[in-house]
């Protein structure tokens, strides 16, 4: 009866696993090319010739092998030196590395998107997914037809998944991640102020009395940069009556029309809500900074041939060397429009 072999515990496995890391580690992997030479010239002094070393560098490396592998490797025959079998099993593997090297390669610099079915997974504001996912999606349709977009919201574990390759880019006013995350500014955005276009003490102006008077909607999920306006208002001792909180852009325009809030938004949402007509926009009446629109990545994939080329695209659709969007004559002018 043959009796089991029993596993290996681990401490024999991590001394198996330390004795061959050292070997590797102290292997010169140079002397390789000297297998490779001489299984296709069969000639010592042809091997030297080919590298540039001398007769007895290549007859040196070649006793090295032989004490590596424990094998003669080749032995002189009167056609020269003739691989023996397991030369020829290294041989054998040797190519196998170098086909799987070349792949690695090609598909570090490969990228077609005119064929290609990936799936691009973003996160972003809700107001980003309102003003920018049309334009991203016409324009794929038309460049990367079966390209497909995974839109998300942007959250606290934005950063862990742009780390992980679990998302492809973030999209929005973010704080900044720390170290190993890379940035390029889109766009700048402004804040403006919003209400329904019947609201019954708000005219075609809004002065400040008549902003900390009116009571207001605000909108807290993060990236949307309500934490700079809470900053910027307790800065300037600017009261502002909060009736409402939502986490999230999406419903606001049924509320506003239906409400006589104030809602403090980006000016490209804005510019969005106000082409039913229901909905005016004004200046704020007090100085706030324009806050830079990002899209965000880990420096793991800035060399990777997809994500930058998803980054490309992002960067010529959006991409403005102006300091911020259209200002409100725009949104003004399509609200008349809107009205008829």
């Amino acid at each position: 009866m043959i009796e089991p072999v029993a596993p290996r515990s681990s401490a024999i496995n991590d001394y198996f696993d330390s004795n061959r890391r050292q070997i590797l580690t102290n292997f010169d992997f140079r002397l390789l090319a000297v297998i490779k030479e001489l299984h296709r010239t069969r000639s010592v002094s042809q091997v030297a010739e080919r590298l540039e070393l001398t007769q007895s560098a290549i007859s040196m490396s070649l006793a090295k092998l032989r004490k590596y592998f424990n094998d003669p490797l080749f032995v002189r025959t009167s056609q020269g030196m003739e691989p023996t079998p397991r030369a020829l099993q290294i041989i054998r593997i040797l190519g196998q590395a170098e086909n799987l090297l070349q792949t690695a390669f090609d598909q570090s610099v490969l990228f077609c998107p005119q064929s290609s079915d990936r799936v691009f997974r973003i996160q972003s504001t809700d107001a980003a997914q309102v003003t920018l996912a049309p334009t991203l999606m016409c324009h794929l349709r038309e460049t990367a037809p079966s390209i497909r977009i995974d839109l998300q919201r942007i959250g606290s574990d934005t950063p862990k998944l742009l780390e992980s390759g679990e998302l492809d880019l973030a999209i929005g006013f973010m704080p900044p991640m720390g170290s190993g995350f890379c940035h390029q500014r889109l766009f700048n955005e402004r804040f403006v102020c919003a209400t329904r276009s019947a609201h019954p003490r708000i005219g075609e102006t809004l002065t400040l009395e008549e902003f900390e008077a009116e009571y207001h909607l605000a909108i807290t999920t993060l990236g949307t940069g309500h934490g700079v306006i809470e900053r910027i208002l307790d800065l300037k001792k600017i009261h502002r009556r909060v009736a409402l909180e939502v986490p999230s852009f999406l419903g606001i325009a049924s509320i506003l029309e239906a409400n006589d809030y104030l809602a403090v938004l980006p000016e490209q949402l804005a510019q969005h809500l106000t082409a039913s007509g229901a909905i005016k926009v004004f200046p704020l009446p007090f100085d706030m900074p324009a806050y830079p629109v990002m899209q965000h990545w880990h420096e793991r994939y800035s060399q990777d041939a997809s994500n930058r080329w998803l980054r490309n695209v992002m960067a010529s659709l959006f991409l403005t060397s102006e300091q911020a969007p259209p200002r409100l004559k725009s949104i003004n002018a399509a609200r008349a429009h809107a009205q008829g």
